[in-house]
């Protein structure tokens, strides 16, 4: 009966590995290199982007998996004229234009060159179009340090914007790297082979752990069964003879 139960317990650990834990670690996902001002939680601010006005901000710092840099465009009168990125730092200077045509509300995407290392940069969007646009940016808490300058004037608001990797990966792809950033800032103890060592119990230790308890369940219910006794068994001879069957 034990070993049913737990044959059935292993069948159903399998079958839940195979088709719910490997499709979801395998599933293509987008994922951030680096976020130098997140979306807002509440409500959304904009900071205006007038023909020859860019908006400028410092301390967004890229690293070596960036290759897209991406922003949102707020222009309600239509689709927005030609914008133009530029992105400076220590060692790197690149540039990126957007077509015009971007309609409103549109999460905006350019190409960038990835850097050999993290690099703080200082990145300008441009309008280069003859219509007014505005880039979303946040107020609230989730404002970060990089507020944006326009003609001179910090506007006290972040524009929402983010590094990008080139392309989807699955979850696998991205352990060693997720693994080295959770080093970062740690204590010289939280090394990379101990968070390894707890992954690797997390994978085996757990469905381990699941099945020993499973076993250990059984094990204890079958000892607290009530159990039949043979009444007759016990009986002497001459007592079974007196009483009867």
């Amino acid at each position: 009966m034990r070993r049913a139960a737990v044959t059935c317990a292993l069948v159903v650990l399998a079958l839940g590995a195979l088709f719910v834990v490997r499709p979801f670690v395998a599933a293509q996902r987008d994922y951030p290199a680096s976020v130098p001002s997140p979306a807002a939680l509440a409500n959304a601010e904009v900071v205006p982007l007038a023909p020859g006005s860019p908006a400028c901000f410092s301390h967004a710092v890229i690293e070596q998996h960036s290759e897209q840099a991406r922003f949102k465009l707020y222009s309600p009168e239509g689709p927005a004229g030609p914008l133009r990125v530029t992105l400076r730092g220590e060692g790197y200077d690149a540039a990126a234009e957007v077509p015009a045509g971007t309609p409103d509300n549109t999460l905006v995407s350019v190409f960038v060159p990835a850097p050999p290392t993290d690099i703080p940069l200082r990145v300008c969007i441009a309008n280069e179009g003859e219509r007014d646009v505005a880039l979303f940016a946040s107020a609230d808490r989730t404002r970060s340090r990089s507020t944006a300058v326009v003609d001179g004037e910090d506007t006290g608001r972040s524009i929402w914007f983010s590094f990008y990797e080139p392309r989807s990966r699955a979850i696998t792809e991205r352990i060693p790297a997720t693994v080295d950033r959770m080093t970062v800032f740690r204590p010289a103890w939280v090394s990379e082979p101990l968070l390894w060592a707890l992954l690797a119990l997390l994978v085996v230790g757990m469905p381990a752990g699941v099945v020993w308890a499973y076993v250990r369940a059984l094990r204890e219910d079958e000892r607290a069964a009530p159990v039949e006794v043979d009444v007759n068994a016990r009986r002497s001879r001459w007592r079974r003879f007196v009483d009867g069957p």
